[in-house]
């Protein structure tokens, strides 16, 4: 497989050598997660929603809900969805691409009910940027009172591409949470290794 080699993703350099993140971002600003590098770490989420059979998603940092192309490749369409965003350009675009399901600009800090029963919720990269990870990914389970989650978080055994970029990572405290399933793949566009994984709230 061949390796974007104009992806912005690999190339930040701040003074503290970590990933900031970023609220509001234009949607250029992510398209490396769009690339078929990227690909395998998405497939592999929705092989894990498909297998459970998962009808009521709720999607964290969504962006323009890219887990919709996936499940619908598959031909998995009987489900609910609702995905929110802090920066407004992806959840425009997916209002647009995707008008059947809900997409909202809002943090996860001020959280919105929905009105399905909610079965899985997925957080794509967005429990390394809290201090206490364990706390967010606690509080909005038990906010739509929902045990199963699939996560997508940098792996802490990384390829760098540059020595002084740091990744945050949650997987050297994943002895707090229960995890059914966990998968490792491969994905140079994230500089080595991502943990895809079904957790399950105790």
């Amino acid at each position: 497989m061949s390796i974007s080699k104009e992806v912005p993703w690999p190339k930040i350099v701040t003074d503290s050598g970590e990933i900031p993140m970023k609220r509001r971002y234009a949607f250029r600003d992510m398209s490396y997660l769009d690339t078929l590098e990227a690909r395998p770490i998405f497939e592999t989420q929705a092989d894990i929603i498909i297998k459970n059979d998962f009808k009521g998603i709720v999607d964290v940092g969504c962006r323009h809900g890219p887990i919709n192309d996936f499940l619908h490749d598959k031909n998995y369409k009987e489900y609910e969805y609702y995905g929110f965003d802090t920066s407004p350009e992806p959840i425009e675009l997916a209002q647009k691409r995707w008008p059947n399901y809900q997409y909202e600009v809002r943090d996860w800090e001020s959280l919105k009910d929905v009105n399905f029963k909610v079965d899985c919720i997925i957080f794509s990269g967005v429990l390394l940027y809290e201090k206490d990870h364990f706390k967010m990914f606690t509080d909005i389970m038990k906010f739509y009172n929902c045990s199963n989650a699939v996560i997508q978080e940098p792996y802490h055994n990384q390829k760098y591409y540059e020595e002084r970029l740091k990744l945050k990572s949650i997987t050297n405290d994943m002895q707090q949470y229960s995890f059914w399933e966990e998968h490792i793949v491969e994905a140079e566009i994230f500089c080595g290794r991502r943990l895809v994984a079904h957790a399950k709230l105790l």
